[in-house]
């Protein structure tokens, strides 16, 4: 709900400070008063482009504070948006400077237009004189019939999310269909490259250091060859084992030899145990060219391949497997196309079932909707208007999550004319009396709203404009009602009254406000029924209009 309105330095207004209170508050006063001021301050406040040279002197501000109370749907949209706001109140403030610079404010700290639009999303409309596109979009009746019907979309905008993702995916999938075979002959290419040498892993680390060993293979070998004749001979000459029987027969002829003795034959065994365990070794270098030449052979291709695909050598492994599979997954596309384009089909299957339920629903509340806008036109001067639902089944890529139908809303003035679309048909003040008669009818269900009406009862006076009042009184029981109007009837059924004024003051015209007593509401009204000249019968009936509320 709007709490409150400040304007400073805006047109004509310098300074007014409004208290709004929830039901009906209404505006009225003289034309050019400035009571389309207070509404175009507050639509500028709320995000609304400013299309006006305001003349601000050098270091003047222009400034419009609206106040909200926070409720659910408030709520909701702050935390949408990830905005954390500690205050009971939503404190909405557009500046202007002399430069035409403007500043938006939410609870003082500095946001963008769209942040603010965003925030108070279905908690304030405004309701204008040639301004109902609502009206002008077919979906806005559809969801009026859904909301009067009762109707639960749940299933239907759930088969559509799936419906959404399966055509997103079939989407990305088919858009590279082009180039399947241009990726598939670059990949086979690649893939020829790969055949000769069918790289394997760590191979190549492997090959290296096996090609470092064999470079050190003639000195091995020599040395080897040295020690292994130096084995044999030793192995044949049995020398060590001469000393070691010499050596007991000297220990058993003089002791002082004893302890050579036994050192050596302690040693003995372990000596001829690592002289057999070199002998194997060297057995194992036995030099092979043709290996050698593989080697590398080997090496060389791998360091070839390296440099073509700018990778390293123990990397291509990798690669290979990387494009095996790449051509593997390709060569299955059409597969993949089909199992997709099957899924698709059956998801929109489900989605359509769905959606014709809903469309068998709508129809059938359809007509008794439009029974009761027909027999409310009268009520608001459009005698022999008519409106007219047309359905029909939108094409697969217009479907969506409230289902496949279309609905045109076309419209006549009288029974005579041809239908047409209510935009090329309509009138400002018949836009608003229309919406008006949707408004009322679907009160029950749109509540904690700000409904800003500006002269929706435009030309209308007696029992037209007694009607009005009656559907804008009705509104005010769940939504807070602002209107700007002329009709006494209208004006009397408020709950709050305020008057403005255009004075001048110091040789400027200026707009005053001022909240209208019980005497000053009948003045008021007496006005609006005689005008400028009051009598105490115009007063009485302003009094019968107050009391029949």
């Amino acid at each position: 709900m709007l709490a409150s309105l400040e304007i400073r330095n805006f047109l004509l207004i310098k300074n007014i400070s409004i208290n709004f209170i929830e039901g009906f508050n209404a505006f009225t006063g003289e034309t050019g008063a400035g009571k389309s001021i207070i509404i175009d301050g507050l639509k500028l406040a709320l995000g609304g482009k400013n299309n006006t040279n305001l003349n601000l002197d050098d270091g003047e501000i222009s400034n419009i504070k609206a106040i909200f109370v926070r409720d659910t749907n408030i709520n909701k949209n702050l935390k949408s948006l990830n905005l954390q706001i500690d205050d009971d109140y939503l404190i909405v403030e557009r500046q202007i400077n002399h430069m035409q610079k403007s500043k938006v404010l939410l609870n003082g700290q500095t946001v963008s237009q769209s942040i603010i639009k965003k925030v108070l999303l279905n908690t304030i409309e405004f309701q204008e004189n040639y301004e109902q596109q609502e009206l002008f979009d077919n979906k806005y009746f559809l969801n009026f019939i859904d909301k009067l019907s009762k109707i639960d979309l749940t299933s239907v905008s759930k088969s559509y999310d799936d419906l959404r993702k399966i055509k997103n995916e079939l989407f990305n999938f088919l858009k590279e269909e082009k180039n399947i075979n241009e990726k598939l002959d670059i990949l086979k290419s690649k893939q020829e490259k790969f055949k000769l040498l069918n790289p394997k892993r760590n191979e190549y680390t492997s090959l290296v250091n096996q090609r470092n060993l064999n470079k050190n293979f003639k000195k091995i070998s020599d040395i080897s060859g040295y020690l292994k004749k130096s084995i044999s001979d030793f192995n044949e000459n049995n020398n060590l084992s001469v000393i070691e029987k010499n050596l007991v027969k000297l220990s058993e002829i003089d002791n002082d030899f004893s302890d050579i003795s036994n050192r050596l034959s302690n040693n003995y065994i372990e000596i001829n145990e690592l002289i057999n365990d070199l002998d194997s070794r060297f057995d194992k270098y036995e030099f092979d060219e043709l290996d050698f030449d593989f080697i590398d052979e080997r090496i060389y291709q791998y360091q070839q391949l390296s440099k073509f695909f700018e990778i390293e050598s123990e990397s291509l492994h990798e690669l290979n497997d990387k494009i095996i599979d790449e051509i593997s997954l390709l060569e299955n596309y059409e597969n993949e196309k089909k199992k997709l384009k099957n899924k698709y089909q059956e998801i929109l299957r489900l989605y359509e079932i769905e959606a014709k339920k809903i469309s068998i629903l709508r129809k059938k509340n359809a007509d008794i909707i439009l029974n009761k806008i027909n027999n409310e036109l009268p009520s608001v001067n459009i005698e022999q208007g008519e409106i007219l639902f047309k359905f029909s089944e939108s094409i697969e890529e217009n479907y969506n999550s409230s289902g496949y139908d279309i609905l045109d809303v076309l419209f006549r003035t009288n029974i005579k004319s041809e239908f047409n679309s209510i935009k090329k048909v309509a009138s400002g003040g018949e836009l608003s009396r229309l919406l008006l008669i949707i408004k009322s009818l679907s009160a029950t269900y749109d509540k904690n709203l700000t409904i800003v009406f500006d002269e929706v009862d435009s030309g209308l006076s007696g029992k037209i404009a007694s009607n009005v009042s009656d559907k804008i009184l009705n509104l005010s029981t769940n939504n807070q009602i602002i209107a700007i109007t002329h009709s006494a009837q209208v004006a009397s059924k408020a709950n709050k009254h305020w008057k403005i004024e255009k004075k001048l003051d110091k040789n400027d015209m200026e707009s005053f406000i001022t909240n209208l007593d019980e005497d000053g509401r009948v003045t008021e009204i007496a006005t609006l029924i005689s005008g400028s000249k009051i009598t105490e019968e115009s007063k009485k009936v302003a009094r019968d209009l107050i009391n029949e509320k």
